[in-house]
């Protein structure tokens, strides 16, 4: 054969790229500041609608819907892995504030409602 044996060249260092869970291991940081903020805007909004709707006059279970704006507020402490990750859960947290603030309004609109169906329906 006319080819040259591999012994006889000179070996070439191989680079091998690192193998990184992200190819941007920087933007993988803990951030705590937006999740922060926002369980803490979550739990005033949430407080002030509770305080100023007829709710705490009803049982506990009147309050169940809060779990939705607790759940959205709950997805801001993810680890965001890319930019447009950490600005969803900064979305969501911000959602889940604003939810906060109006959802014992929108559980006395719902109630209401169902009441006065009831009404409507078996009449006097």
């Amino acid at each position: 054969m006319n080819t040259p044996s591999s012994a006889g060249w000179p070996r070439q260092p191989q680079t091998y790229p690192h193998a990184h869970a992200h190819p941007h291991p920087e933007e993988t940081r803990r951030w705590l500041l937006a999740p922060a903020l926002f369980t803490a805007l979550t739990l005033v909004a949430g407080g002030l609608g509770y305080a100023s709707s007829y709710l705490p006059r009803c049982p506990l279970w009147f309050s169940l819907p809060y779990l939705i704006p607790l759940g959205l507020t709950a997805l801001a402490w993810r680890r965001p892995r890319t930019p447009a990750q950490r600005t969803n859960r900064i979305v969501a947290g911000s959602i889940g504030a604003g939810l906060a603030l109006f959802c014992a309004k929108a559980v006395e609109a719902v109630l209401m409602f169902l009441g006065l169906a009831l009404w409507l329906i078996h009449g006097d």
